[in-house]
């Protein structure tokens, strides 16, 4: 069976579609089975489409004997080149590589000469317990030096650090942080993604609901949590009080379960319901003009 790229994994609408095709995948076909994941038409990718293919990629592989089909649509030298700045091949399953390095001349790549970017760019890193996210606060504090007012930058790292531990801790996996800083279009953008069981499946047997986004809802809105005596369950709110204190305009986007929201200062937004897969997938656009 073929699963097929998108053109485009760059929004949360890209990525909940992406997972709808994963999902499919998971409902026909039984473990071991082969499949082939054909990226070729991939053109486009952003911090946020980077986190999720790996994710997918490694929940995939865990499950099925893979094959890798990369980018061939003219736009390769592009996508390729950028998702190797973010580190995506360090992480990525090894067959996932090796299947590039068949296919490309990837040395290229891997040797060319980087500019330095420590001051706008958080690669991809895989983060598995609750000791590295300290270090991965302290990364996005020298990559914001000097471009926010300190508080602010202070409020970055904490959004990071908090939606990286809210991973660890419901998803059950490793999580995959990046960020970046775009200084022409005055915005950051924030990338936390595993591929766990997911907010619904971590939490719907701790709060009252009627409906699974009313967990989804309350996860974000209220303390609630799974984890009993211990005070972890209010690092969302913080997280989104933080986000819309201080930031004119901050888009935050969640796809977990089977659909994706947008998270506003007293709502939680239903944008669209597609199909269940593992994982929760936190996206953050911050104007910081």
């Amino acid at each position: 069976m073929i699963l097929k790229s998108l053109d485009s994994l760059r929004s949360i609408n890209d990525i909940h579609e992406w997972l709808n095709r994963c999902a499919f995948i998971f409902k026909t076909l039984d473990h071991n089975e082969q499949i082939t994941v054909d990226l070729s038409n991939l053109q486009w990718v952003s911090p946020l489409g980077n986190a999720t293919l790996i994710c997918t990629l490694h929940k995939l592989n865990s499950r099925y004997g893979l094959k890798i089909n990369i980018p061939e649509n003219g736009r390769d030298e592009k996508v390729i080149g950028y998702m190797e700045r973010m580190d995506f091949f360090k992480i990525c399953p090894p067959l996932v590589k090796s299947a590039f390095d068949e296919k490309r001349d990837m040395a290229s790549f891997y040797q060319r000469n980087r500019y330095d970017q420590t001051n706008g760019l958080f690669e991809l890193r895989e983060a598995k317990e609750y000791g590295e996210i300290g270090s991965l606060q302290s990364s996005v504090r020298e990559i914001m030096k000097n471009k926010l007012q300190p508080n602010r930058i202070s409020d970055i790292a904490r959004i990071v650090g908090e939606l990286a531990g809210n991973s660890i801790e419901h998803g059950g996996t490793a999580c995959f942080p990046c960020v970046q800083y775009y200084p022409h279009l005055k915005k950051v953008e924030i990338a936390i993604c595993d591929y766990g069981k997911g907010i619904v499946k971590s939490l719907r047997g701790f709060v009252p609901h009627s409906n699974l986004h009313e967990v989804v809802e309350k996860a974000i809105l209220t303390d609630a949590s799974s984890v009993r005596e211990e005070d972890r369950g209010r690092g969302l709110i913080d997280v989104k009080n933080r986000t819309f204190g201080w930031s004119e305009v901050a888009e935050f986007y969640v796809r977990t379960h089977n659909s994706a929201y947008r998270v506003f200062p007293n709502k939680v937004s239903l944008l669209k319901e597609g199909d269940y897969f593992f994982g929760t997938h936190y996206y953050i656009v911050i104007n910081v003009a």
